[in-house]
């Protein structure tokens, strides 16, 4: 009888344990036109082959020890969001109270795997498009928004037969980071941002579950965005 209780405890506590997901800020709503991430390594133009030498690294890093990749307010930056046909426009809006804003393509360069690998594209082509906007920095940013849901207990009388009254269904707790690269037009150096984890607790109804999700995901994004353009600004 003990080990009987104990198997349905066990039973009931995996159907109210929290589902998790995680997905891109590129495709929230699942984006028909999402395509996957842009790489690091594609926008740094790291050699995929091995060809790099020692020698090669410490010229770069006496190099790259001289300067300083920042943002400097008012000046013209390429503004790519990776996994996007074009930046999120709380995006643009959060860099422009810093600097002035080319919005470029996120989308990734169609790829099989292995000849992907074999031949990355070249990251001054990137170079050459900030070159010809007049942007002296190119800034590419990557965002994760992680949800965990777990069952209140009242997911199947979610409406009461009273308007404007109902009992919550689901706990939904989000998780928000970016994460973002500053890449100088002319020399190619580099430097890296993220943020601060943005969270948010909330309730919902099944029945406005979608529409709530969405103000907060947006909400929680332009924080978020503001937040990166002022670190990344000097």
């Amino acid at each position: 009888m003990k080990r009987t209780s104990l198997l349905l405890s066990s039973v009931a506590a995996a159907v109210i344990l929290s589902a998790c997901e995680t997905t891109s800020i590129s495709n929230v709503g699942r984006n028909p036109f999402y395509r996957g991430e842009i790489a690091e390594a594609d926008l740094l133009g790291i050699p995929a082959n091995g060809s790099v030498t020692d020698a090669a690294i410490r010229a770069t890093l006496e190099g790259a020890s001289r300067r300083s990749v920042r943002l400097h307010p008012g000046e013209h930056i390429l503004l790519i969001q990776s996994g996007s046909i074009q930046p999120d426009g709380a995006l643009s809006r959060a860099f422009e109270q810093h600097v002035r804003v080319s919005p470029y393509s996120g989308l990734p360069q169609d790829s099989d795997g292995q000849a992907q690998a074999a031949k990355r594209p070249d990251p001054r082509v990137l170079r050459m498009a900030a070159a010809r906007a007049g942007a002296s920095k190119i800034v590419c940013v990557w965002g994760l928004l992680e949800s965990a849901h777990d069952s209140t207990g009242f997911d199947s009388i979610t409406w009461l037969p009273v308007v404007g009254e109902f009992i919550p269904g689901k706990r939904t707790v989000t998780r928000l980071t970016l994460k973002a690269m500053v890449m100088d037009t002319a020399t190619g150096s580099w430097k890296s941002f993220s943020t601060d984890p943005i969270t948010d607790k909330r309730v919902t109804a099944a029945i406005t579950e979608d529409l709530q999700s969405s103000r907060q995901i947006e909400q929680m994004k332009g924080g978020a965005y503001a937040q990166l353009a002022r670190r990344m600004t000097l």
